[in-house]
């Protein structure tokens, strides 16, 4: 190759560029352009090449910056200078081009990275995948991971409360990006965890709905007798008194196989909780009685008995008892709910109301523990009496 000195006007106009000739014998020539250190205008005889020559740690390199003429000279200038100071403060630009080009984007990180790790490792990962569709995927989708801001997440999140989401649906959506950001740090894509510089929305935990005694009334008979109200399904009939009777989850009672039960001891075992935590629910005589007359042709205790697996959903019967006992506003999972709320009222300790429920913490159950005014009274009147017994005799 050889080179050549290029001649310049101040306004980085090119003299006579194409008249640029390859001597015979060569494949090139190399042409240096004074008012940048290291540029080079590389002619061969198809093309015009810009090409950066620098030294980094020592060692000498190059870099293709782009051909001629979709890279002006003073475009090419401009770049050099910009890359030389890099270079002078000991910083590869070309290194972080391609460290850059390489970062994904949020959504390519959770569908590469995080959301195969949560299905393998997570009960609730169908749970992640729809926050991250629903709320994340048209805001952030497309964000390189490395480029998300707090200000971002907080924009983020106050979009996912105006979409109508109460406040503990947006902390779940924050809790995942958390979850996805913290793995982005663990595997050094980011220096830190934008999310720590966002708060958590307030949330109401206290309970809202459980049943009165007048409500337990009415629901009783349609569960004891469900046909008289228009009610078919006994195997649903058997999932409600079930959630009512030991608090377990719906996913739990719809899940339960024959194989957990050792109805010799009353116990079921169940081989993970919410929390993956294998736990034992104590069962009591109706909830023997409920399983013992449920149908064994299939592996599970409450199939559906058109596919011998669990029903997909119990809404629909569910809320036809709810309207025969003429109950409102009322949830599946306020069964869970109301059996802590009965269970504290009716004089159990709240750690075994714990262990009932398969809390890893009694600040869990405590959400759960509502207190009825029959029960606060009770209290007062009790703590009243042992007060006044103290009191010397009024004279008379």
């Amino acid at each position: 190759m050889i080179r050549q000195n290029l001649l310049v006007t101040p306004k980085y106009a090119l003299l006579n560029l194409e008249e640029i000739q390859v001597p015979e014998g060569k494949s090139k020539v190399e042409i240096s352009v004074p008012e940048a250190k290291g540029l080079k205008l590389v002619k061969s005889r198809q093309s015009l090449t810009w090409l950066l020559r620098y030294g980094y740690e020592g060692k000498k390199e190059s870099k293709v910056l782009g051909k001629y003429p979709d890279i002006s000279l003073e475009d090419a200038i401009h770049l050099t200078l910009r890359y030389q100071a890099q270079l002078a403060k000991g910083i590869n630009p070309f290194a972080e081009m391609q460290k850059q080009a390489a970062m994904p984007t949020l959504k390519e990180f959770f569908e590469k990275h995080y959301f195969p790790h949560a299905k393998q490792n997570k009960k609730s990962w169908k749970d992640d995948q729809s926050r991250f569709t629903n709320h994340l995927q048209e805001t952030l989708g497309a964000v390189k991971i490395d480029q998300i801001s707090p200000a971002m997440l907080t924009d983020t999140l106050a979009q996912v409360k105006e979409s109508g989401c109460i406040n503990a649906t947006v902390n779940r959506t924050r809790a995942l990006l958390s979850s996805i950001l913290k793995m982005a740090f663990d595997r050094e894509l980011i220096g830190q965890n934008p999310m720590m510089r966002v708060k958590k929305y307030v949330e109401k935990n206290q309970i809202e709905r459980y049943l009165s005694e007048d409500e337990l009334k009415r629901l009783m008979p349609i569960l004891a007798n469900p046909k008289a109200y228009g009610i078919e399904n006994q195997i649903i009939i058997g999932i409600v008194e079930m959630l009512l009777l030991t608090g377990a989850r719906k996913g739990e009672v719809l899940h339960l196989k024959w194989a957990d039960l050792d109805l010799s001891n009353h116990l079921w075992k169940l081989n993970e909780n919410k929390s993956g935590k294998p736990r034992i629910i104590q069962l009591n005589t109706e909830a023997q009685r409920i399983v013992r007359g449920m149908s064994r042709k299939h592996e599970y205790v409450f199939a559906n008995p058109e596919t011998g697996q669990p029903f997909n959903d119990i809404r629909k019967t569910f809320q036809k008892i709810l309207n025969a006992a003429d109950i409102q506003n009322f949830r599946i999972h306020d069964l869970h709910h109301n059996f802590a709320s009965m269970a504290v009222n009716n004089g159990c300790d709240i750690y075994v109301v714990q262990h009932l429920l398969g809390h890893a913490s009694p600040t869990t159950t405590q959400r759960y523990a509502h207190l009825q005014q029959d029960t606060l009274r009770n209290a007062s009147e009790l703590l009243a009496n042992r007060i006044n017994r103290a009191r010397p005799d009024q004279a008379i």
